[in-house]
């Protein structure tokens, strides 16, 4: 489910530069973070007893927009049409229309921990959502419900929602919600949930992000990230044994996509093949992008009552910049990502001879088996490209792999979707 959020008011702040990281101040307040969004250039974040802040100028000045919100204890704000906000509480879902004026929604449920409190599509008597800490999963035909558990097939810590994904295409859906109890999957609208978590135990069911891109589900975990393209049958490892709070996606104007895995460590990918770390000034409970930036919080590290964590923003391109430089020695054979990754139905290989030899490309199954071969043949010294079309393969991982006479070897891994 993607989030959007925009905010127009300022007040005073401070900020000083954490290395790489600029150091914000938010107001005056002193309790932990639970969320941050952010749409354009403006962010807004929620806290555990503060309310609701936001900000248009990069961190400069914030403004305390929790107006008539009667509990302060958020656990998570959402933007919907024009100022509409959605907000998550303790007590029940919230919404505005003014970013003001605050109207609880809590028509039919039987827990009122809110943990979100989304608007989805064209779903029927479905369109609106919300999860909660206990209590399951509920959906209403209106803004304010009335709400109706939708909790066919989760039961005991399932009850415990976190995240949300997924799409409605009109002629197929399916949702993804991560629980405290593992993953489950809905393709009826929320009629039934399938648990997804063949292979997943401990603090690995223990889920904090969720996301959906067609057949392929990525999640992070309290015990690492992992991808599946069978709907949780079986998920392969792409960082293992470290604590992950949540993704953050961030697409630019070119339709450019990519994904940070932030927690106790922190990772960016571009392609969710490969995960590069990057460091932050600790460990990130809450973040969110703008056009440029990646804000991040920080955790505390004392155990009282106020909050001893910190804000941070960085310029995505520093955050590029900032990473071990990966460019081919320009006198190395090189094989490159494919693009698009994933892909549909066809995709494009690239790599590089620095002399004159016999290629052979190929692409290989999941479990190492040949599938086809691009390129068999002498190649001159230069660059090459080749598409590899893909329409009569089923989705899935495959890798592919550059081999010269020479013995250059090099494979890199590759998803389809569809």
């Amino acid at each position: 489910m993607k989030k959007l959020l925009l905010f127009i008011f300022s007040t005073s702040m401070a900020m000083v530069v954490y290395g790489q990281w600029t150091s914000i101040t938010v107001g005056n307040t002193t309790t932990e973070p639970t969320s941050m969004s952010g749409v354009g250039d403006s962010v807004v974040v929620s806290f555990a007893g503060d309310g609701i802040f936001k900000t248009i100028d990069l961190g400069n000045s914030w403004v305390d927009v929790s107006g008539n919100l009667a509990n302060k204890y958020v656990n998570e704000v959402l933007q919907g049409p024009g100022l509409m906000l959605f907000v998550s509480t303790n007590n029940g879902p919230y919404y505005t229309f003014d970013q003001s004026s605050y109207v609880l929604a809590s028509t039919g449920l039987v827990n009122t921990d809110v943990s979100f409190y989304y608007v989805g599509g064209d779903l029927n008597d479905k369109d609106f959502m919300v999860g909660t800490n206990g209590g399951g999963f509920y959906t209403g035909p209106e803004l304010d419900g009335p709400w109706s558990a939708a909790n066919n097939g989760l039961a005991n810590d399932a009850l415990y929602t976190n995240e949300l994904a997924g799409y409605d295409f009109g002629d197929s859906s399916r949702f993804i919600l991560g629980t405290n109890a593992g993953v489950y999957y809905s393709d009826d609208n929320f009629n039934h949930w399938t648990s997804g978590n063949n292979g997943l135990s401990g603090d690995q069911l223990i889920i904090t992000g969720v996301m959906q891109l067609s057949t392929l589900s990525l999640i992070t975990t309290h015990a690492g990230c992992y991808y599946s393209i069978d709907k949780g049958a079986s998920w392969v490892s792409l960082i293992a044994d470290e604590k992950f709070n949540l993704l953050v996606l961030n697409i630019n104007p070119g339709g450019d996509f990519m994904i940070f895995v932030l927690g106790e460590t922190s990772y960016l990918t571009t392609d969710l093949v490969n995960y590069i770390p990057i460091s932050t000034p600790g460990e990130v409970i809450c973040g969110t992008v703008t056009t440029n930036d990646l804000f991040i919080a920080t955790a505390s590290g004392k155990s009282d009552v106020n909050y001893s964590g910190g804000f941070y923003r960085q310029p995505i391109d520093w955050i590029i910049s900032g990473l071990p430089d990966n460019t081919p020695d320009s006198k190395s054979s090189s094989l490159e990502q494919n693009y698009p990754n994933p892909f549909g139905s066809s995709t494009t290989i690239g790599y590089t001879m620095n002399k004159s030899d016999f290629v052979q490309l190929k692409i290989l199954d999941c479990s190492g088996r040949e599938v086809t071969t691009l390129v068999n043949e002498f190649q001159e010294e230069g660059s090459y490209q080749v598409v590899f079309d893909a329409n009569d393969y089923p989705a899935g991982i495959y890798y592919y792999t550059l081999q010269t006479r020479n013995h250059l070897s090099e494979t890199k891994l590759m998803v389809k979707l569809k």
